[in-house]
Formats: structure tokens, C-alpha cells, sequence
């Protein structure tokens, strides 16, 4: 497998170890429990994808890198320190930001799913792998985690009740 490509896909498995303890937190400490399984149900797919990562590098004949997997977990661990900082409860800045990052990571899975569908006719072992339907479910998980960022975006800079505020 070229270098690029092999680099590449770590990347985007690194980001989505980072992702997990994100969602983790979120759900965690979700109030609503509608939210917190919506939270638990993401956190699955997102574990799903990191499979399918390491399938499509094993299938190159290639391993994952731990290296960068510990990156994306102790990036990610950072990430959490700071929007804790900032508080991860509803109505607080850091539970916004950390959707507003979730939303930007799911953005990129999202490109992903396009540029390896751009690049599966010149993969054989590939075949068979259904990118476009992989790129839908990110629109979806982007577009559902959407909604909850604009109400947690409400919540923590008007600092009003949510529920005050339909959309």
C-alpha cells in the first residue's frame, strides 16, 4: 500500500479513538436520556468505522499504527481536559464546543467516505465496499449531531432554558 494512503487512513482511525472518549463524556453527561442513547448509538458507528478502518488496512496487507491511535486517545484526553474546563454539563460552553468539534470530526469522516470512494475503483481489494452508503450515514450523524449543537449553542451562550427556545 502506498505510504500516503497507509498514513491516511491512520489518521482518520487516530481522530475517531479521539472522537470516542469525546461522545463517551457527552453521553455521560447527557440529562436527557433520549440524548444520552442517541450519544451510546453513535459511539457503536463510530466503533464500527474504526473496524472498517483497520479491515481496509489489513486488506492493503497492512497493520493500524498504535503509535497514532495513542496520539488521537491523548489528543482527544486533552480535548476533554480543556471543554471540561469549561464545563461538559448542559447549558455549559464546553459541552457546545464539544459538539461543535464532534460535528467537525464527523464532517471529516464524512470526506473520507468521498475520497475513498474516489479511490476504490483503483483498489481491488476493496471491492464489494460501499463508500457512498458509509458517506450517507456520516450526513445523518453530522446533521443529528447538528440539531443538538444549536440547542447546546442556545443553552450555553444565551444561558437561557432550552426548552424555552423551539427551533
Amino acid at each position: 500500500m502506498d505510504q500516503e494512503l497507509q498514513r491516511y487512513l491512520n489518521d482518520h482511525l487516530a481522530g475517531s479513538a479521539g472522537a470516542i472518549g469525546l461522545i463517551q463524556k457527552l453521553a455521560t453527561t447527557a440529562e436527557d436520556p433520549a440524548e444520552a442513547a442517541f450519544f451510546h448509538s453513535l459511539e457503536r458507528k463510530v466503533e464500527a468505522d474504526r473496524a472498517l478502518l483497520k479491515d481496509l488496512i489489513a486488506l492493503l496487507g497492512q497493520s493500524s499504527s498504535s503509535v497514532l491511535e495513542t496520539a488521537g486517545s491523548i489528543t482527544g484526553a486533552a480535548s476533554r481536559l480543556k471543554l471540561g474546563w469549561e464545563g461538559m454539563e448542559p447549558g455549559q460552553l464546553g459541552r457546545f464546543e464539544a459538539m461543535e468539534l464532534l460535528a467537525l470530526g464527523i464532517q471529516g469522516k464524512r470526506l473520507l467516505w468521498l475520497m475513498l470512494a474516489e479511490l476504490a475503483p483503483c483498489v481491488p481489494e476493496w471491492e464489494g465496499k460501499n463508500f457512498t452508503e458509509l458517506e450517507l450515514e456520516a450526513i445523518n450523524q453530522r446533521d443529528s449531531v447538528e440539531e443538538l449543537r444549536i440547542v447546546a449553542g442556545r443553552d450555553a451562550l444565551l444561558h437561557r432554558d432550552r426548552h424555552q427556545h423551539p427551533r
